[in-house]
């Protein structure tokens, strides 16, 4: 094994090379929620904060003579039940209202009834990490998604005209990645 000088000049270098992805480069393209609700980028779908979703290997400790050996066991999600994410309100509040609809139609008070069943396969939040100019490097699809919960939004009349946000708590059953494919000269090659 050939151990490289690892210094200023050799992290200058690798840092130039490969550069540094920021937490601003991303898009959340498309949002078809439970209760039939489909919101696309002209809905003016504009996510402010969100996370890049987490996966766990669940682990079987088993114990031979003393000593526990670690055996990997299925898969989790540990936020697939409450991910946060925050949207940028359009000025006619219509992503809200839509939000509001889609959860009405998994529950309606005013009939105690609804469509809460397990969500469709075509439920999805689409996530998709973008590089320095702008194309896509990965695609991350939540599968199953459903509003859990709409926060409460302030509201305040001595507001000096800032942008509102929709705060909302979503829930999957599990995510599925992709990395984007680019053609360059008829050939596919992984996103840059």
């Amino acid at each position: 094994m050939q151990i490289q000088d690892h210094n200023i000049g050799t992290f200058y270098q690798v840092a130039r090379e490969r550069d540094f992805a920021r937490k601003f480069q991303f898009r959340v393209s498309e949002l078809t929620v439970a209760g039939g609700i489909a919101m696309t980028p002209t809905d003016l779908i504009y996510a402010e904060t969100l996370a890049l979703p987490g996966k766990q290997i669940n682990n079987i400790p088993v114990p031979y003579m003393g000593v526990n050996f670690n055996v990997p066991g299925v898969v989790s999600y540990p936020g697939s039940a409450g991910y946060k994410v925050t949207f940028r309100c359009d000025k006619d509040y219509n992503l809200r209202s839509r939000m509001e609809d889609a959860m009405t139609r998994i529950f309606d008070i005013d009939t105690s009834s609804g469509g809460y069943s397990v969500p469709s396969y075509d439920s999805v939040l689409t996530l998709t990490l973008m590089n320095k100019r702008g194309a896509g490097t990965r695609v991350y699809t939540l599968r199953g998604v459903y509003i859990q919960s709409l926060d409460d939004e302030q509201l305040d009349i001595k507001d000096t005209g800032n942008v509102q946000m929709i705060s909302t708590t979503i829930a999957y059953q599990y995510w599925t990645v992709e990395p984007v494919r680019q053609t360059v000269t008829g050939r596919d090659t992984p996103g840059q």
